[in-house]
């Protein structure tokens, strides 16, 4: 393992964008979606210059106002993955967006759609420390953040998923609970989570929403 402090890193976000967000006119182009290069400066000792390396790479989708507009709608318009995440928190399970006030003072949802850190340097929880620095950075307006603890597959992966697909997921609901998410759905492929931005004090790793 190759440590990395976590001052030391940097991350560089990227977006596309054309026109102005409209959820009624265009909704297949309303979410804001950021890809993040994450690289860090690695000294090999204490009086060396430090190397910049590229660790490892995320995406995630900014939804401002979500609980304001017709969540599923908007998010179906845009691919099936983005879907999914407007069928959970548009649909089956809206008092999320309600618990975090969002349908009364809207505020942004952020959907956290893949932190990748390369091998090389894992076992650190840099995932943790790249959403704090997301949320402090294009997150800021971020009431709710929501992701999918799901490993990921091969394109020829077969119908019935192995044993190991299933102590990965619970690998990464482990790893992402330890941060402050909540499970709000369970599903075969993956465990929908969600934080509550600012909200440590009323929803500890161990509470969790109903099923």
């Amino acid at each position: 393992m190759i440590v990395v402090e976590p001052e030391y890193m940097s991350l560089s976000y990227r977006l596309k964008y054309q026109g102005v967000p409209d959820h009624r006119g265009y909704p297949e182009t309303y979410p804001l979606t950021w890809q993040i290069d994450i690289s860090a400066d690695v000294f090999e000792d204490d009086e060396g210059d430090g190397e910049e390396h590229s660790i490892g790479s995320a995406v995630a989708h900014t939804v401002p106002d979500a609980g304001l507009i017709n969540l599923f709608d908007t998010l179906d318009a845009v691919d099936q993955e983005l879907a999914s995440f407007g069928e959970v928190l548009g649909i089956m399970r809206p008092d999320v967006l309600e618990e975090a006030g969002m349908t009364v003072f809207g505020g942004d949802l952020l959907i956290l759609s893949n932190v990748e850190i390369k091998p090389d340097y894992q076992g650190q929880k840099l995932g943790h420390h790249v959403l704090h620095a997301v949320l402090e950075t294009i997150g800021r307006n971020t009431d709710l953040v929501v992701l999918r603890a799901a490993p990921l597959l091969e394109d020829d992966a077969p119908d019935e998923l192995p044993p190991e697909h299933e102590a990965a997921k619970a690998a990464l609901r482990s790893y992402w609970e330890s941060f402050g998410f909540i499970p709000v759905l369970k599903d075969d492929h993956g465990d929908y989570l969600v934080y509550f931005v600012g909200r440590d004090d009323d929803h500890d790793a161990g509470d969790s929403l109903p099923l």
